[in-house]
């Protein structure tokens, strides 16, 4: 049985203080932050929950994670959010590589603003959608900010989730995100992380959710990958081939599955059932039965309960994690 009074004090819990299990985590609190709030929307319970002191709280926090403009705008390529305020106040960040904007980061303070209800009228868009356009390499991939050469569809789909929220997408070149998504396709079905490796559930979902946002799922064979995704159900969902299933997966490859339309092939009950062990008496989600809670587990794993049970939580959209009647309020997502 879903203990919902558990877990919306474990949630309330997490945005009060983190445990100290988290402490090494803190560069990513945005990320934590947010996934605290899809845990309480998605148990309908973010009113419920939360003050209108604490919303302020959490939305003054966030604003202060923007990277402002200095006086002649030569860090306009570090704009945006960054993704923790641990490196010190804002106002020092124009000579730290490590503490700029962040793509990842920036999803996450706009998808947080909005679970709040804030009007994003401070957000300065401008700067954000000048940053990706930077930040889009020639393959058509993204980077997550300019001092890495890391890339990968985690932040195509970071970017295409921000393009959606801003209502703007003139940051992203969409016919380069659609190529870059189709090299990325594997011999038995999956998507990679980059071309020629190892199928993997969460980059299906970026992959997969990407397309969704930009319209484009016909530019991959659909049902090719959604054979690939259902057979990642053992009970719960695992990530990989031969792997042990992960609450995690009950959204990263349930949520491919929603979008690709095999709803009514999924093993509910099995899923159920495996969520349901790996709930912990602390409340939250653990990754596997026995396992300590953390909010991406138990705020992925719920999400992923209410594709099985949706009567029993809060609607939530697959491709922004974001519940659909505040979508349909906000005028995003129209076109899902």
């Amino acid at each position: 049985m879903l203990n919902r009074d558990l877990h919306i004090r474990y949630f309330k819990r997490c945005l009060e203080m983190l445990p100290a299990a988290m402490q090494s985590l803190d560069a990513t609190r945005m990320m934590l932050v947010q996934l605290s709030l899809v845990g309480l929307a998605a148990l309908g319970a973010i009113d419920e929950a939360l003050t209108s002191n604490d919303r302020h709280g959490i939305i003054e926090w966030i604003y202060a994670q923007q990277v402002p403009a200095n006086a002649d705008n030569s860090n306009a390529k570090y704009r945006g959010f960054r993704g923790s305020s641990m490196f010190g106040p804002h106002d020092q960040i124009e000579y730290m590589p490590a503490n700029c904007g962040n793509l990842a980061a920036t999803y996450s303070a706009l998808s947080a603003l909005v679970l709040l209800g804030d009007s994003l009228e401070r957000v300065d868009k401008k700067a954000i959608i000048g940053v990706m356009r930077e930040l889009q390499q020639e393959s058509g991939c993204f980077s997550p900010h300019p001092h890495t050469t890391e890339r990968d569809p985690r932040f195509i789909y970071c970017a295409c989730a921000v393009s959606e929220i801003l209502g703007d997408w003139s940051g992203v070149d969409k016919q380069a995100a659609v190529a870059y998504i189709q090299s990325c396709m594997c011999y038995d079905g999956g998507l990679t992380q980059v071309p020629f490796q190892e199928s993997h559930g969460g980059h299906v979902y970026c992959c997969v959710a990407s397309l969704a946002l930009m319209g484009r799922l016909d530019a991959i064979p659909t049902d090719r990958v959604l054979r690939w995704a259902l057979y990642r159900q053992n009970d719960g969902y695992n990530g990989r081939v031969n792997k042990d299933p992960d609450a995690c997966y009950a959204f990263w490859v349930g949520a491919a599955v929603e979008m690709l339309g095999g709803h009514e092939l999924i093993d509910s009950d099995g899923t159920f059932g495996f969520l349901m062990t790996c709930q912990s008496k602390f409340g939250g989600v653990g990754k596997t039965p026995g396992d300590y809670p953390d909010p991406l587990h138990s705020a992925l794993g719920l999400v992923g309960y209410s594709f099985c049970r949706p009567e029993q939580l809060q609607v939530m959209s697959p491709a922004l994690l974001l519940p659909l009647p505040l979508m349909e309020a906000r005028g995003i997502g129209a076109s899902l």
